[in-house]
């Protein structure tokens, strides 16, 4: 079981009632006052472009002070999304990450506490996922490519070539020292499945310290709530994987983390092929087992995770897995574009 999943108290999600206050307002005739109007609660809301997604920021202000310190909230969010950045993106030239597979097949190289701790949890995951998510994925980077008028699809011989270095067993953790050593050269660690949710979750601590405590932080397809906005839980839809316009259903939640991984996100198509960028650790090509796959849990470094995990095994196994695990609930679309949901959900 994995360390760092907390189990959720309740596991039904129930729509609270909206609650309205009607304010009174008195004329006293032989006496003109002047006030301030009442505060009007609101949702404040703020974007970004950071770790090559869209971050999304909401915070639910009650008070006119609540307003004005949600301004640096906004900033210590950003400012967290990119300090991880700086150390978790394989993509930056002196990140943490970038060091460790620079020196793979060389020697350990000592990691900051944070990254030493995404990078146990990312081998926690492929343990219970029997290698369904896997971080060492990133030796097959540059085969494929997904941006636009650039798409490739890699041969054959290429994908076995660079699948040999594919094995998070390689990845070997010194928890004494500190340290992470890839075991063959040519192999790399891309945390692009994990690292996000975790940013999330030190952001949402952030918000917590300035004293906001009702927020919504949504990075890609990971997403934070905290708290309530206003009397009533935050409304989280899920999408349908083939209909922008349609959405598979709504769910009011609170302090809970939800990530979703789906084949809509990233793709093209080649001669009627549909190829996506949630790649089988096995085979080096993308998975064929879902369409999408919500994950709603206590953290989002651990939704993150199942996220691709859960798609990579498919709707029959992956649901298998999350049926086991507690506090973690799933919403999956299988290849036919049934939903199914785990017993957990209402």
């Amino acid at each position: 079981m994995l360390p760092f999943l907390a189990k959720i108290p309740g596991r039904r999600f129930v729509i609270t009632a909206a609650l309205f206050i009607s304010a009174c307002i008195f004329a006293i005739p032989t006496l003109a006052l002047s006030e301030n109007p009442p505060y009007a609660p609101k949702t404040l809301e703020r974007g970004f472009t950071v770790m090559g997604t869209e971050l999304k920021v909401k915070i639910y202000s009650s008070t006119a002070a609540e307003e004005a310190a949600a301004l640096n909230g906004f900033d210590a969010v950003l400012k967290e999304f990119q300090r991880i950045e700086d150390m978790m993106s394989e993509w930056k030239e002196g990140s943490a990450i970038s060091e460790i597979n620079r020196n793979a097949g060389i020697q350990p190289v000592r990691t900051p506490p944070e990254l030493f701790t995404v990078i146990r949890a990312s081998i926690e995951v492929s343990k219970i996922t029997g290698g369904a998510f896997d971080v060492s994925w990133a030796a097959m980077r540059g085969l494929w490519n997904f941006t636009p008028g650039s798409e490739k699809v890699p041969d054959k011989k290429g994908i076995e070539k660079r699948l040999p270095l594919v094995n998070y067993k390689n990845i070997i953790i010194d928890e004494k020292n500190m340290t992470v050593f890839l075991k063959k050269k040519g192999m790399a660690i891309g945390l692009g499945a994990i690292a996000k949710g975790y940013a999330v979750d030190m952001a949402m601590m952030e918000l917590k310290k300035l004293g906001m405590n009702n927020a919504l932080i949504t990075a890609g397809g990971d997403m934070r709530v905290q708290g309530k906005e206003g009397s009533e839980k935050w409304r989280i839809a899920v999408k349908h994987p083939r209909d922008k316009t349609k959405l598979l259903l709504s769910l009011p939640l609170e302090n809970i983390s939800i990530s979703t991984s789906g084949d809509y996100e990233r793709y093209f198509i080649k001669d009627n092929v549909l190829y996506h960028h949630i790649m089988s650790p096995k085979t080096g090509y993308p998975a064929r087992g879902a369409r999408s796959v919500t994950i709603i849990g206590p953290d989002t470094m651990t939704t993150d995770a199942l996220a691709t995990a859960v798609f990579v095994m498919g709707a029959k196994e992956g649901m298998a897995l999350v049926e086991k695990l507690p506090g973690i609930e799933a919403i999956i679309i299988d290849t036919e574009g049934s939903m199914t949901k785990s017993s957990g959900i209402n």
